[in-house]
């Protein structure tokens, strides 16, 4: 019989010993915004603005980062499904892009 997870452990097992909370909020917060259609608009044309220092970036991964945003399921499942596309919910997560600047409109 497996013994239940407590949240530290699913945090742990997601996140590694020494979680970057920057990247655990812009995933829980970005998750929390994408679902909002107004909010996604917006997030994607601040992040694909060529002012934006991380346009480039954000292109290069942006079906994975899109795909991560509006999945439906835990987290620990989602790092599960991506890990066996060799990435992981963290390497996923440093590439969604921060929201700053006076062009966020």
């Amino acid at each position: 019989m497996r013994a239940v997870q407590t949240d530290s452990e699913n945090v742990r097992s997601v996140w590694g010993d020494h979680p970057n909370w920057d990247d655990v909020s812009r995933f829980v917060y970005g998750r929390r915004m994408w679902r909002l259609p107004e909010m996604r608009a917006r997030l994607l044309t601040h992040w694909r603005d060529q002012r934006h220092p991380y346009h480039e970036r954000f292109e290069a991964h942006r079906d994975l980062i899109e795909e991560v945003l509006a999945s439906e399921v835990p987290a620990e499942r989602l790092d599960e499904s991506l890990r066996q596309r060799q990435t992981s919910l963290r390497c996923v997560a440093r590439e969604i892009p921060p929201v700053f600047g006076s062009f966020f409109e």
